[in-house]
């Protein structure tokens, strides 16, 4: 039952308001029954408490948009006599709706965002501030409480022993992420994000999900952030998405959610959304494969098997589609239009790259996978005394990627030299192929051997999405593939060095001077 303010109830008896009148100035409470209960602010939409068996779980804002309203328009709508309740927050100054829905027997809040013009801070996040003296599960790699000095920013830190943690290692990759949250002495909050289908960035990116403080701890769902971002902002209803409770163990991802549409306004039906399957074929390197979608609907995803995908629930409209192997973009996009109730069939095709002749290293799969260092990057700074020293000099391509830091600092570890044998000289010289996932501040690729160095129109700068990234646990950018050029004469038979060094027009100190994430490194005979 939804409980109102005394001066609600008052007025609501003398008959002298609406329902839709007096939701807009009360307090709620809603019980669902098993246990959970939550408290909406009717003056600004935030959620002011969040119970679990009667234990308060907020730290004082149990949910908000962005840093939560000093006002809005909420308001309260029931259905099935009281057992299932929306309640709807409305700022339209900034052009922001936030929707809660509940319903009895259920210890789930089901929630969605509205948002129909451009921000300012230019991010969307629903954020729960909660207990962490309660709720003392969650991801290792993110719990700040008790570092000692801020390695970068205001948002990277570290401790005493030269270990790091930040929010931002707490992220996961979009297409596998499973329900976030933390847990603890017989309770459980976690968000289950959905489809994300009006998020921005694709099925690889990932953003900050849960940071222990010490203070709270801060459960985030992030519909756009400016966090080495690759699309711009989707424009229109971004969920839905869910915070369940629980007795302390992960809800399952694959929450049924469909039902909202009978809800929350603009929320699309199945009936009302259309299909894309498909085959898609090439070369991947053992890769899997990956078809999506984007346009200005939406983003959609679906796994190739067996050379098939379906992507079910799309909202009707145009779409890019473009088939990944790994987390590399390849072969043509191809135009889609959907339509409700519809089934549209596209064909996919594309390979990755060759592997080098003379030598590879690393796979062409769009991330650093099998270089130095990669298997750490996603939860620790690059400063991290865990990390292997990034500085390696001159190594020998014989010993493989491990060898070979999977990134490249300007400040730090540039240049950085290869080994590799000859038995002859190819008569048309050589070239190398460096892939990388994503740059900073305009770093890229350049090369010298043998007294030749490439000339920098060879190597226009990286895109730049105005973001640190790999300090922030992630390689996810718009892969760039570089061909440099080696004439004959800079090679002999016998042991040759190819160094690579980082070209920036720009400075930064160490972790934050130019610099590039490696994909492959690849060498062929021209």
């Amino acid at each position: 039952m939804r409980k109102l303010s005394l001066a609600a109830a008052v007025l609501m008896l003398a008959g002298t308001i609406s329902t839709a009148q007096f939701a807009a100035a009360a307090t709620f409470t809603f019980d669902t029954g098993p246990g959970l209960s939550f408290t909406i602010d009717g003056t600004n939409g935030n959620m002011t408490s969040l119970k679990h068996n009667g234990v308060e779980l907020s730290s004082g804002v149990a949910g908000q948009f962005e840093s939560g309203w000093s006002s809005a328009t909420v308001t309260a709508q029931s259905f099935d006599n009281g057992n299932e309740e929306l309640f709807t927050a409305a700022n339209t100054s900034i052009g922001v709706t936030q929707y809660y829905f509940a319903r009895k027997g259920d210890n789930t809040i089901y929630l969605a965002t509205n948002i129909t013009q451009a921000l300012n801070p230019g991010e969307a996040r629903f954020i729960s501030r909660l207990n962490d003296k309660i709720l003392t599960n969650s991801p290792v790699a993110a719990k700040t409480a008790g570092t000692t000095r801020t390695v970068e920013g205001s948002d990277v830190f570290a401790f005493a022993n030269g270990t790091t943690a930040s929010k931002f290692y707490s992220s996961q990759r979009l297409i596998v992420q499973q329900p976030f949250g933390a847990s603890g002495n017989g309770h459980g909050v976690f968000i289950v994000g959905g489809t994300h289908e009006m998020s921005s960035g694709g099925p690889f990116f990932r953003d900050i999900e849960v940071n222990d403080t010490g203070s709270a701890v801060n459960i985030t769902h992030y519909m756009f952030s400016g966090h080495a971002q690759t699309e711009s902002l989707r424009l229109g209803l971004h969920g839905p998405y869910a915070m369940a409770v629980t007795g302390g163990s992960a809800p399952s991802a694959s929450l049924n959610m469909d039902f909202l549409s009978s809800f929350i306004p603009g929320l699309l039906s199945v009936s009302q959304r259309g299909t894309v399957t498909g085959t898609a074929s090439g070369s991947w390197g053992g890769s899997t494969g990956t078809a999506a979608l984007a346009g200005p609907n939406g983003q959609y995803w679906a796994t190739v098997q067996n050379g098939q995908f379906t992507i079910g629930k799309v909202r009707p409209g145009t779409y890019t589609a473009t088939l990944y192997a790994g987390e590399l973009a390849v072969g043509g996009t191809i135009s889609v239009s959907v339509s409700a109730g519809h089934t549209s069939t596209i064909s996919l095709t594309g390979s990755v790259p060759a592997n080098g002749t003379i030598f590879q290293l690393g796979t062409w799969d769009g991330t650093p996978k099998g270089f130095l260092n990669a298997d750490k990057i996603e939860t620790m700074h690059p400063s991290d005394v865990r990390m292997s020293n990034w500085n390696v000099g001159t190594v020998n391509v014989t010993s493989g990627a491990g060898v070979v830091p999977m990134a490249m600092f300007k400040s730090v570890n540039s240049p950085l030299g290869l080994n590799f044998t000859l038995s002859s000289v190819p008569a048309n010289g050589a070239k190398v192929r460096i892939g990388i996932t994503i740059g900073f501040s305009g770093g890229r690729p350049a090369i010298s051997i043998g007294g030749f160095s490439s000339p920098t129109s060879e190597s226009p700068p990286s895109v730049d999405l105005n973001s640190r990234s790999v300090t922030r646990g992630t390689w996810r950018g718009p892969n760039q593939l570089y061909t440099l050029a080696i004439p004959a004469s800079a090679l002999h038979t016998g042991t040759n060095t190819l160094s690579i060094s980082v070209l920036s027009g720009s400075t930064g100190t160490t972790f934050l001077s130019p610099a590039f994430v490696f994909d492959a490194i690849a060498l062929d005979q021209a």
